[in-house]
């Protein structure tokens, strides 16, 4: 499949088809919810958010954080990544990582990291294809300090 994909920022104008793509990753969410993540996005000076635009609509976004590593100090982490089932394939995964990679270069980072539920096999065989190593898996605890769910 061939088609015209453009990589931007993503702004706040892009809130909606981002939501759809929260939606369509398997997160329940709702609108204000995604809307005060990407404000808080859009704010922090750690974080980036790409959208991946084909014919005037978002179908894909990746969204990218300056860590602190005591192993290097600083890193960059894909801590989303998502490209809309319609479009898999078809090179906007590979478009979105390239500007996580020359955004974590131009910020003096020289390694990138990215963590994948084991439950999203297709990722599993999409981030060895484009040069990432698997190099552990984890198991992630969560403890919710006011009671409320995520």
């Amino acid at each position: 499949m061939s088609m015209d994909i453009s990589i931007q920022q993503g702004t706040a104008e892009h809130l909606s088809d981002i939501h759809n793509l929260v939606l369509e990753w398997g997160y329940s969410s709702n609108e204000s919810q995604t809307g005060a993540w990407l404000e808080a996005l859009l704010e922090s000076p750690s974080h980036q958010i790409w959208v991946a635009i084909s014919d005037a609509a978002v179908v894909g976004w990746a969204v990218a954080e300056r860590r602190i590593s005591i192993r290097e100090l600083f890193t960059s982490e894909i801590t989303g990544l998502v490209v809309s089932a319609n479009v898999r394939r078809a090179g906007v995964g590979r478009l979105l990582v390239q500007a996580v990679e020359d955004w974590s270069r131009a910020k003096g980072l020289s390694r990138v990291v990215v963590r994948s539920n084991v439950n999203r096999s297709e990722s599993h065989g999409f981030y060895p294809s484009i040069g990432f190593e698997h190099t552990k898996t984890t198991h992630v605890y969560v403890k919710d300090l006011d009671g409320s769910t995520l």
